[in-house]
């Protein structure tokens, strides 16, 4: 098959996907993180830089998503577009990265296309968030690194040096990948040196290698400081759940299925599903002759060795941060099944392996039946009729504070109550200001005034008591699409 003949089938397939993704881009309403992405999104430059200072993530992504606001608007199709936007560029690259990989144009095409339909890949692609961007850049690193390796051309190390230090500035989560990277590099490098300084001193590769480290560690050198301050307020208050025995296995199933399955009720399927990966990276490791095959394993194996090492002290392992191995994963079991000599077996596997993905998302689509759960959106719609000038609105939890400040129509400023003691920094504090605030809920009613309470009954729940004398009138509820979402309680009292 020929280059240009895959990148036309590829795009077919592009277009098809991004159609479907793009008529339920806004199906599910805002969620707490794209909340935060949205209200960052429309600060000053000098003003989002702060607050992501004070957040926990790097600075990149909010600065992409602020110039595409300014272009696109930041409604919500408008900023989860620019996820996908990202989610097709990695696609289309990694079919590049395959292709260097392997020299095998159709093999190049079927992997992507694999990714390109990945449930767990088209559940964060329609989000709000760096994942997609975070992606991007870790495949195109990857692949500047092999042309690095195979040019011994400057050009690639200063490009690598760029992507990698964008990485950095996207997810802290990609320094594993980077790391990952380093690894094969030093593996390369002793392939083509062994024990010889004085040949490694010579060694092109070692020396724009180093160059290109050396160069992102001086350009992260400015945010040093604002990182060396989140990681203390991490280590303050976390929320992050221990690891236990089904973490990676119950990860590898999210990144297969994309969590349409309930894990814990099906606990043979995740055992089943170790020991298939476990037996087709072994038979892929052993079988594929090209030395880059141990990058692909190394850019799966060194983020869950590195998030299970640092987890001994402070859990950081979520399922979500390993969004970034997810092509690498597919890549190497797709390579498994390509090897197989029996053809009819291969292409059986192959046919399952792609049936399988293609129909996982719509499974967990409809199993989520997003129709009947509006929640915030529904929520903010009903408050934006029912509210009138002069009327207060309260919101009893954080983590629905910002969605609703998003969605918010009535005119009237909301107010987060937070009685006494200070919020945990992942609660969004970072993008609270003082005026945003209520701690007493006399502070600022009289009587015959009418107040409006946001609460949640998921993640975040407080559902504090209110005063004797607001007498209720009416609530009503509004799932959420998951549930630890939980529900949306709106509810009207009169101050008596």
């Amino acid at each position: 098959m020929s280059n240009k003949k895959a990148i036309l089938i590829l795009s077919f397939f592009v277009i098809i996907v991004v159609s479907f993704e793009a008529s339920i881009l806004t199906k599910i309403a805002l969620w707490h993180d794209e909340a935060f992405s949205a209200l960052l999104s429309v600060s000053s430059f000098k003003e989002m830089i702060y607050r992501t200072g004070l957040d926990v993530h790097p600075p990149f992504y909010y600065i992409l998503l602020k110039i595409w606001v300014m272009i696109f608007s930041n409604s919500l199709f408008s900023l989860r577009f620019f996820s996908l936007f990202w989610g097709v560029l990695a696609v289309f690259i990694f079919y590049f990265f395959v292709k260097e990989f392997l020299k095998d144009n159709a093999f190049a095409l079927v992997s992507s296309i694999l990714l390109l339909i990945n449930s767990f890949f088209i559940q964060f692609v329609m989000e709000a968030r760096m994942f997609t961007l975070g992606i991007f850049l870790v495949i195109l690193s990857s692949f500047f690194l092999l042309k690095g390796l195979f040019t011994k051309k400057r050009r690639w190390w200063f490009f690598y040096a760029l992507t990698i230090t964008a990485g950095i500035y996207t997810h802290y989560y990609i320094v594993f990948s980077i790391i990952a990277q380093a690894v094969f590099l030093i593996f390369y490098i002793f392939k083509e040196s062994w024990f010889s300084l004085k040949k490694w001193l010579e060694n092109k590769n070692f020396r724009y290698g180093f160059f290109s480290y050396f160069l992102a560690i001086l350009l992260f050198l400015p945010w040093l400081k604002t990182f060396l301050y989140q990681n203390s307020q991490v280590q303050e208050s976390y929320w992050i759940p221990p690891m236990n025995i089904w973490s990676i296995p119950a990860t590898f199933l999210k990144l297969t299925t994309g969590g349409g399955i309930d894990a814990p009720r099906f606990w043979y399927l995740m055992v089943s599903l170790i020991i298939l990966i476990a037996f087709a990276f072994v038979y892929a490791l052993k079988n594929i002759k090209q030395s880059t095959k141990w990058l692909v394993f190394l850019l799966v194996a060194v983020p869950f060795l590195g998030a299970g090492l640092f987890s001994l002290k402070r859990s950081v392992y979520l399922d979500r941060y390993f969004i970034f191995t997810l092509p690498f994963y597919l890549l190497l079991v797709m390579q498994a099944l390509w090897i197989i000599k029996n053809k009819k077996i291969r292409n059986c596997l192959i046919f399952l392996a792609i049936l399988g993905s293609l129909i996982s998302f719509p499974v967990r689509w409809a199993r989520l039946e997003v129709e009947k759960k509006p929640g915030m959106a529904a929520a903010a719609s009903y408050l934006n009729q029912e509210v009138k000038p002069g009327e207060k609105i309260y919101v009893g939890s954080s983590f629905v504070y910002f969605t609703f400040k998003y969605y918010n129509k009535t005119g009237v400023q909301p107010k987060l109550y937070v009685p006494g003691s200070s919020l945990p920094h992942f609660s969004g504090t970072a993008l609270l200001s003082p005026e945003d605030i209520i701690q007493d809920f006399n502070q600022e009613t009289k009587k015959d005034d009418i107040v409006w309470m946001i609460n949640t009954t998921g993640f975040g729940n407080y559902q504090p008591s209110v005063p004797n004398h607001w007498e209720k009138e009416n609530e009503k509820g509004f799932q959420d699409v998951y549930d630890y979402q939980g529900w949306i309680v709106v509810t009207k009292y009169q101050i008596k």
